[in-house]
């Protein structure tokens, strides 16, 4: 993705993936079997490092991200969906909260960001977590929203 000239990331955000979770904890609790047994240690540090290389990879590969120009989703380096802000009539909202409880990391929502032109979805950032973030960010770079 290459910016524009005076163009400057104010926002951005990896989507929560299902697959990328279960497929992270999968391996790592096969690694820790495996290293728990004397013969397959080897294969269990293998496992645990293939999680941790993929969860990583695969964090990058899916991303959104907002400057003070566009908003834009971006899959593998390239742009997949843009929306410049200075459209007319856009209208940018958090829908759809999901809560999540877990007994370690606590509560946290996830909620996606649509940019709307006159009812029309023109881009939508599914399963966010700093949703109010980039709210609080527009709001204070003038642009007002639902």
């Amino acid at each position: 993705m290459k910016l524009e000239i005076g163009e400057q990331i104010i926002w951005e955000e990896f989507p929560m993936s299902r697959f990328r979770r279960n497929a992270t904890i999968g391996l790592i609790i096969l690694g820790i079997i495996f290293l728990l047994t004397v013969f397959l240690a080897a294969i269990g540090i293998m496992f645990i490092v293939l999680s941790l290389v993929l969860y990583f990879g695969l964090r990058w590969a899916n991303r959104y991200v907002v400057t003070n120009k566009r908003a834009m989703h971006i899959k593998f380096g390239k742009i997949v969906k843009e929306v410049p802000l200075n459209t007319p009539n856009l209208l940018i909202s958090t829908v759809n909260p999901q809560y999540f409880e877990t007994s370690l990391a606590g509560q946290h929502v996830v909620q996606d960001v649509v940019f709307l032109q006159n009812g029309i979805e023109l881009l939508r950032f599914s399963k966010v977590h700093k949703g109010d973030e980039l709210m609080a960010k527009l709001k204070s770079m003038g642009f007002v929203s639902a």
